[in-house]
C-alpha cells in the first residue's frame, strides 16, 4: 500500500498520518493482495472535519468521504467502517459474478486475499434492478442540459453533449454547485 496526503485547512501531522495508515491498513488493507495506491484527504472547514479516501485497485476505484464535528480521528473511524463495508460488498459481488464469467474471477484473484469463510455470500447483497428506463438523448449543451436537471427535480440527468457528440451526465454535488461527468474511452 502507497499512501498519499493532503491536507486542506488542516494542520496535518505525523500523528494523524500515522493513525489513518494504522486503521485503514488494519481494517481494510488485510482484504487486498498486491499493491494499491491510497489517497487520503484531510478537510476543515469551520468546526467539520471532513476525510476523503481513494484507493486505486488493480482495475477499480473506491472512493468515501466521511465527516466529523468533533475530530480528524473520529471522522477516520467512520471512513474505515464505510470503506470496510464498501469492499465487502466489492467482495461479495466480484464472487458472485466470478461464478458466470471467469474475468471476474482473475479481478478477484488480484484484488483480494480470499478464505473459505468468505465464500458464503450474504442473499441480502445481491443486486435486484428493479426497474430500466428507456428514452431519448437530446443534444444539448452542459449548461441547457443542467437546466433541464432542475425542471425535472433529479440529482443527475443524461444528454447529448452537442459539443463533444458524446453521451454526458450532469449531477448536482452536495454543495449546491454541479458536475459533469464524460466517458473516458
Amino acid at each position: 500500500m502507497k499512501f498519499n496526503f493532503v491536507s486542506q485547512n488542516f494542520d496535518m501531522n505525523d500523528e494523524i498520518k500515522n493513525f489513518a495508515v494504522d486503521k485503514i491498513k488494519n481494517h481494510v488493507g488485510r482484504l487486498l493482495t498486491g499493491e494499491c495506491k491510497i489517497n487520503v484527504r484531510f478537510i476543515e472547514i469551520g468546526f467539520e472535519k471532513k476525510v476523503e479516501v481513494t484507493m486505486y485497485l488493480k482495475k477499480r476505484i473506491v472512493h468515501a468521504e466521511a465527516t466529523s464535528d468533533q475530530d480528524m480521528k473520529a471522522a477516520i473511524d467512520e471512513i474505515v467502517d464505510i470503506l470496510r463495508k464498501q469492499m465487502r460488498r466489492y467482495k461479495e459481488r466480484l464472487n458472485r459474478l466470478s461464478k458466470k464469467n471467469s474475468s471476474f474471477a482473475e479481478e478477484s484473484n488480484l484484488s483480494f486475499a480470499i478464505s473459505e469463510s468468505d465464500n458464503n455470500l450474504d442473499e441480502e447483497t445481491v443486486v435486484n434492478i428493479e426497474r430500466i428506463k428507456s428514452f431519448a438523448v437530446k443534444p444539448m449543451d452542459p449548461e441547457e442540459a443542467v437546466m433541464e436537471l432542475e425542471l425535472i427535480g433529479h440529482s443527475f440527468y443524461v444528454f447529448l453533449n452537442s459539443l463533444t457528440n458524446e453521451v454526458n451526465v450532469v449531477y448536482k454535488r452536495k454543495n449546491g454547485s454541479y458536475g459533469l461527468i464524460e466517458p473516458k474511452i
